[in-house]
């Protein structure tokens, strides 16, 4: 299931990016999904794309604290750096 899991993606990115979803992440969704099946099998695979497609949508927010730091809120309530992401 692990490397068919890995083909799919492989067949994802043939897709030209500019029919793709854009991902709000440096570390594209499907890159981080990748990369855990790869490092961690199957079922890691699977939560990780769980997990991302919770949180890459297009509602969030940007807070800019005191100190001019910036973090973006995701919609699952996630708060990360927004040097982290491409908003």
């Amino acid at each position: 299931m692990k490397w068919m899991f890995i083909f799919l993606i492989h067949i994802y990115w043939l897709i030209p990016k500019k029919w793709r979803r854009h991902c709000i992440f440096k570390h594209t969704c499907s890159n981080y999904v990748y990369q855990t099946t790869k490092e961690q099998g199957f079922l890691k695979g699977i939560k990780a794309l769980k997990q991302r497609m919770k949180q890459c949508t297009p509602y969030y927010a940007v807070y800019i604290m005191h100190d001019q730091e910036e973090w973006v809120i995701l919609q699952d309530s996630e708060v990360i750096a927004r040097k982290f992401t491409n908003v």
